[in-house]
């Protein structure tokens, strides 16, 4: 039956096309979602495949049946079997847009029960195909949107037969792979807006990383954290307000705007994210991912949950490592070590000593300069590309200002943070803090380094090294080579490592130092009283200051000495005079400083509130006007949203007005130029209608009458025709009779005939049989099987009636024992009655 009836298919445009087409005649798949899901299942025993799913495709599609109901939910899930089936990737993806505008609103639990379907068959499919396939066919870097096949590996393969079988078996897994990976991306696409479905959203995004991770997916991995990260600012750019998501609604389907619980939701996705990124050590993406969970935590009115700030700062530490930014990696390090320390209260001893010498050693990491250079906002010599990465970073950690190398070490000291630290880490903060020289230095260095943990071990190495530098340039103008590579080989370094060492401490204006090859010698610059006249932009404040008063005293000795000597009693009496005079005016002139400094402090506190006045007066002005602005955005948007709502009313008035108008024109078979009027609006419907109206009762009256006449020829023809059909009619009920009755004769006799015939033939046999003896016979094998079923029947009825009488038995003494319980519970009941 099926065969014999013929499919006519219109997909839409965007709907799966099918190449082998079995044509089927008066079919609609838009009839019924039952009978469209009956034949899809025909459809795919004879190996039609693509029509079943045009066909399907077509229900969840059609716009005749927009009230949800079990059967699509029944035909999306055999839809999705039949594309994971055969890997049809696009057709998953507009089946499930189709199905989530169906049912985001009145069914969302059955969208999620389709999703958790595909998902959990083409995991079931992946791991299958991966099982049969080697790891080193799976692990490669390239991505899965890219063709295997490249002309590289085309080349390979004729060449050698390793890497053919390897690229057979990638063409087994790669399919399933990337069907999975689409399936990944296309889920999370649809449920990108949906407030009910959020956490579908975010469980598909965990098993996103997780199949990154497993499947070691770089490529991957770093166009679904783009992904995330387009979701996130979709979001928030069309409704981070309730204005914005109401001018917005057609782009945020499903959206009801940042909750509490949205929030902590995207905060644990960004978490796994940033934890899979520094698993695969993928630190671009692991900083975006720290700038955006910094973003959402900024949404969010309350501060996260301990442990997962901590978490947050111990990545944040991993980052600042990798990017080889000690400072705000120190301030990481430093924080997670506070939020572990006073949240774990079963942490042991040896637990806290291993992250205070983390702690420390990651602030001994920290160069000199740290206040003035990589890890400061102020410095001058940063352009303004650096200054925004570092505030970015600053933000990161939640300063407001720049932080600084000396506040950090403030800080451990306060929270004695040191004290917790190994002995040999303490050391290690003690030489690099105190004034050792430096041999010293470098000795007790080397003596701490091997305590601290390897990843630190080089940058200490280097920080020790440029310290050095930085005290031998304040002692030498120059110094050799050899000497200096005799002072740090403890350290381990060799000449081209020491010279990138001078090199970094130089940008970092640590120490100037020439490196003079052919002298094999290095020069020290800018240390003496002779550079201050460079300016004080180039020269050391703290070293002119040491020079001039180490100037000053050997002029005070040489003057002492050789000029002082010859008029001793003269000198002496001058500096008594000079004393006495500066006791007498010491009080006026210590009065009038005060006085002085009370007045810069009145002024100064004086001007400071009359800018804070000011700029509480500006920011309320700006305030105001922009609430003033956002009122009267609010309210064009909202006056516009009803001028377009009435245009389209009208509009929509005049079309319907339009089209009735030439509905009855058409039906009266006039046009507009009948009626002498120059376009369709001058025309009246009303009158239209009332002509159309005559029209038709005149046509009607018309018919009538001549249906009247019609049945009045008829009548009088019909009457007619009976008259005279009437002798005729006789005469032949007469010839048929007397024909019946002949051919009932001839029957009879034949009939006569044939019994006459067989009686004979039957008598002859009766005969026969009589002289064998077949009746006798009979009669004996007859008895024989009527006992034997005598006696079966009188054996069951005496068992029918021993099981009656038992089952009799039984119902009587059950109902005994209800009689008996019923009586005991009565007794009870009554004697319960009489004690209350």
């Amino acid at each position: 039956f099926f065969l014999c009836r013929s499919i006519c298919v219109h997909p839409p445009p965007n709907a799966p096309r099918s190449t082998n087409v079995v044509d089927v005649m008066n079919y609609n798949a838009n009839k019924s979602p039952e009978n469209a899901l009956k034949r899809a299942q025909d459809l795919v025993k004879i190996s039609q495949t693509t029509t079943a799913l045009t066909i399907l495709y077509e229900v969840l599609y059609a716009r005749k049946y927009k009230t949800w109901s079990l059967t699509y939910e029944s035909v999306c899930i055999y839809y999705i079997d039949l594309c994971c089936k055969h890997k049809k990737v696009r057709e998953v993806k507009d089946g499930l847009h189709q199905y989530r505008n169906l049912t985001q609103i009145t069914a969302p639990g059955s969208l999620e029960k389709v999703i958790r379907h595909l998902l959990r068959v083409a995991e079931v499919a992946c791991d299958e195909a991966m099982s049969t396939a080697p790891s080193a066919a799976i692990i490669t870097d390239d991505g899965l949107d890219e063709d295997a096949a490249t002309p590289a590996t085309l080349l390979m393969s004729t060449m050698t037969t390793t890497h053919a079988d390897d690229l057979h078996s990638r063409s087994a897994v790669l399919p399933s792979l990337k069907f999975l990976w689409e399936s990944y991306r296309a889920v999370l696409d649809v449920l990108r807006t949906s407030a009910k479905l959020q956490g579908v959203y975010h469980e598909t995004a965990d098993k996103a990383f997780d199949f990154c991770s497993k499947n070691k997916r770089k490529t991957e991995f770093r166009r679904l954290c783009d992904t995330l990260r387009n979701h996130v600012t979709h979001l928030h750019r069309y409704g981070a307000t309730a204005a914005l998501r109401e001018a917005n609604a057609h782009k945020l389907k499903g959206w009801e705007g940042w909750t509490p619980e949205s929030i902590e939701l995207h905060l644990q996705t960004r978490f796994k994210q940033l934890s899979v990124a520094s698993s695969m050590e993928q630190y671009s993406e692991s900083f975006r991912t720290v700038e955006g969970i910094h973003d959402l935590m900024m949404l969010s009115a309350t501060r996260p949950k301990s442990r997962v700030m901590a978490t947050y700062y111990e990545q944040l530490s991993k980052v600042f490592l990798v990017s080889k930014n000690y400072l705000f990696h120190s301030y990481a390090a430093y924080k997670y070590f506070l939020l572990y320390r006073d949240h774990n209260k079963s942490m042991n001893e040896a637990q806290l000593r291993k992250m205070a010498d983390q702690v420390v050693t990651a602030a001994c990491c920290m160069s000199q300069t740290a206040v003035k250079a990589k890890g400061s906002l102020s410095s001058t010599k940063q352009d303004d590309l650096t200054r925004s990465r570092d505030a970015r970073m600053a933000a990161l950690l939640g300063f407001a200002s720049d932080p600084t190398r000396a506040a950090l070490l403030q800080e451990l000291k306060n929270k004695n943070v040191v004290a917790l630290a190994s002995p040999p880490v303490q050391r290690l903060y003690e030489c690099l803090e105190g004034s050792l020289t430096p041999a010293a230095l470098v000795k007790q260095a080397v003596e701490s380094l091997p305590s601290i943990e390897e990843k630190y071990q080089v940058r200490v190495k280097s920080v020790v090294c440029r310290k050095a530098l930085g005290q031998l340039g304040a002692i030498y103008s120059t110094m050799t080579i050899s000497g200096l590579m005799e002072l740090v080989g403890g350290l381990g370094f060799d000449f081209q490592e020491v010279r990138q060492v001078l090199y970094d401490a130089a940008n970092d204006g640590e120490v100037k130092v020439r490196i003079d090859l052919k002298s094999e010698c290095l020069r020290f610059e800018g240390k003496g009283v002779e550079d201050s006249r460079d300016g004080p932009a180039d020269s050391d404040p703290e070293g002119l200051r040491t020079s001039l008063v180490r100037l000053g005293k050997a002029l005070a000795a040489v003057k002492e000495q050789h000029v002082d000597g010859f008029h001793a009693e003269d000198v002496q009496e001058r500096r008594e005079a000079f004393f006495a005079q500066v006791k007498y005016g010491l009080e006026a002139e210590n009065a009038a400083c005060l006085e002085r400094k009370e007045e810069i402090d009145r002024r100064k506190m004086e001007r400071e509130r009359n800018e804070q006045l000011r700029a509480a007066e500006e920011e309320e002005k700006r305030k105001a006007e922009a609430e003033e602005e956002k009122k009267e955005a609010e309210a064009r948007i909202k006056q516009e949203a009803r001028n377009r709502e009435r245009e389209k009313e009208i509009k929509i008035l005049d079309e319907m007005e339009a089209t009735k108008k030439k509905g009855l024109l058409s039906k009266l078979g006039k046009t507009v130029a009948d009626y002498n009027v120059s376009s369709l609006k001058d025309l009246d419907a009303d009158k239209l209608a009332k002509e159309q109206m005559e029209l038709i009762q005149k046509k009607k009256d018309e018919a009538e009458s001549r249906v009247k006449e019609k049945a009045k020829k008829l009548d009088y023809s019909v009457r007619a025709i009976r008259i005279e059909e009437l002798p005729i009619m006789e005469k032949q009920r007469e010839e048929k009779e007397k024909m019946l009755k002949e051919q009932w004769e001839a029957s009879i006799s034949s009939k006569l005939k044939a019994s006459k015939t067989a009686w004979d033939r039957d008598v002859q046999f009766k005969e026969v049989f009589g002289k064998l003896g077949v009746f006798g016979f009979m009669e004996d094998f007859e008895g024989a099987i009527m006992k034997k079923r005598r006696d079966t029947w009188q054996a069951e009825c005496t068992a029918a009636e021993e099981k009656a009488r038992s089952d009799a038995a039984a119902e009587k003494r059950a109902r005994a024992q209800k009689r008996h319980d019923d009586v005991v519970r009565a007794k009870r009941e009554e004697e319960e009655k009489r004690e209350r």
